[in-house]
């Protein structure tokens, strides 16, 4: 099971929408990312700024279907909370089409564990040995601990404006406090503004999609 070492970072924070809409595509991320930055154009300028995506349930349709609890995370920079929480409450952006209203807002801090888990990250290599060989290189450069170890999953795919993008989920564990803090804050591979590379908690190392 995972440890919770600390529960805030002064810097950043993850901030949670509640959403309510029908349906997005199962490949939206591009789509979000157009829709969030329409709203609110200094997202493009934030080099911190990350979108965790918006929670929801796939189906074999090509399409994902909002619960009644869907939400939408950004992870930002503390001083951006405020100017975030103005641009998108109370506001209807459509993803691919789709309508989605987004609701109030709330503050979650960034958990520092000794397990963290990114569902897509991506380094420009689809063959797994290399891509493997770019994390632990990610890591070092990163100045994270040589003890730390990490688990790929499967690979996959997704499209951002005309390009297909690769990527594995990844989970790393053994993390010191300060590995952590440095992967929540500055995530690893690109994309994050897709949601790539993005960690949040997680509690156990099972098996990887």
């Amino acid at each position: 099971m995972n440890a919770t070492v600390q529960s805030a970072s002064t810097e950043m924070a993850d901030l949670a929408f509640s959403v309510r809409g029908e349906q997005i595509p199962s490949d939206y991320r591009h789509a979000l990312w157009a829709a969030l930055r329409t709203a609110a154009p200094w997202l493009e300028d934030e080099p911190r700024a990350g979108v965790l995506g918006i929670r929801s349930v796939a189906t074999e349709r090509g399409v994902c279907l909002l619960a009644r609890r869907a939400s939408l995370t950004l992870r930002l920079p503390m001083h951006r909370l405020a100017a975030a929480a103005a641009a998108f409450e109370g506001r209807r952006i459509h993803v691919a089409g789709e309508p989605v209203e987004i609701g109030t807002s709330h503050v979650r801090p960034l958990p520092l564990a000794n397990t963290l888990y990114a569902d897509f990250v991506t380094t420009g290599s689809s063959e797994e040995t290399r891509f493997q060989e770019d994390v632990a290189e990610a890591l070092t450069s990163a100045g994270v601990s040589a003890s730390v170890r990490f688990i790929c999953g499967r690979l996959r795919t997704l499209h951002a404006g005309g390009e297909e993008v690769s990527g594995y989920a990844v989970a790393l564990h053994e993390l010191r406090p300060d590995d952590a803090l440095t992967l929540l804050h500055e995530g690893l591979g690109g994309g994050r503004k897709l949601g790539c590379g993005i960690f949040i908690q997680h509690k156990a190392i099972t098996g990887l999609g």
